[in-house]
């Protein structure tokens, strides 16, 4: 993919995700990170994430990233717990 269909591809998953709740979007993050980092942080930067945090969910096994980003524990302001 050359940087011109990198690009695109960032701005329509953006354009996809930007109105979705945060919990959803950083489990999001995580699994694209987790399959290539550079993609994972540019989604990230689009949205206005901090890569860090989305480093420490992408950390987590699927059932500790579930519980994570459930509506009951999610929260922006606290770290997560690995």
């Amino acid at each position: 993919m050359n940087e011109s269909q990198k690009e695109q591809l960032l701005n329509n998953i953006h354009a996809a995700m930007y109105d979705v709740p945060e919990r959803i979007q950083m489990r999001q993050l995580a699994h694209f990170y987790n399959a290539d980092p550079a993609y994972g942080k540019g989604v990230a930067d689009k949205l206005g994430i901090d890569i860090k945090r989305v480093e420490i969910f992408a950390m987590m096994n699927l059932k500790e990233l579930f519980a994570a980003t459930s509506e009951e524990e999610y929260s922006r302001e606290a770290e997560p717990v690995v």
